[in-house]
């Protein structure tokens, strides 16, 4: 480097600090509570609501799942004996509702989370 770089690059080193301390004349702009924030935590309870019940929709879908597999399960391996078979055919019919419900359930619930936001 030359000596004329190395006199401007220490000079400007030198006086970083002070620019940096000199320069802040500009405020900050305060940060106010916005005019609407009862609303925002009204909007975000709301969401809390509407995610919970989704999610006991989907556990009730899940369970219909698992209720209608079992119940196929033993309608196949019923092996002729009458009792079981219709023990297992209720199984699966009750699954069927169950997981129409929930469907029905799901869909009304966002459907109405449409509407409101």
């Amino acid at each position: 480097m030359h000596l004329k770089s190395k006199l401007l690059l220490s000079i400007g080193v030198f006086f970083l600090p002070a620019i940096t301390v000199f320069g802040q004349f500009v405020e900050a702009p305060t940060i106010a509570e916005p005019a609407n924030s009862l609303a925002i935590k009204s909007n975000i309870q709301t969401t809390i609501i509407f995610d919970a019940l989704i999610l006991v929709s989907a556990l009730i879908f899940i369970i219909s799942l698992f209720g209608f597999v079992i119940g196929l399960i033993k309608l196949i391996t019923s092996g002729g004996d009458e009792i079981t078979a219709e023990t297992a055919t209720n199984m699966l019919v009750l699954s069927g509702w169950i997981f129409g419900a929930s469907v029905l359930g799901y869909l009304l619930i966002n459907m109405v989370k449409y509407f409101i936001y």
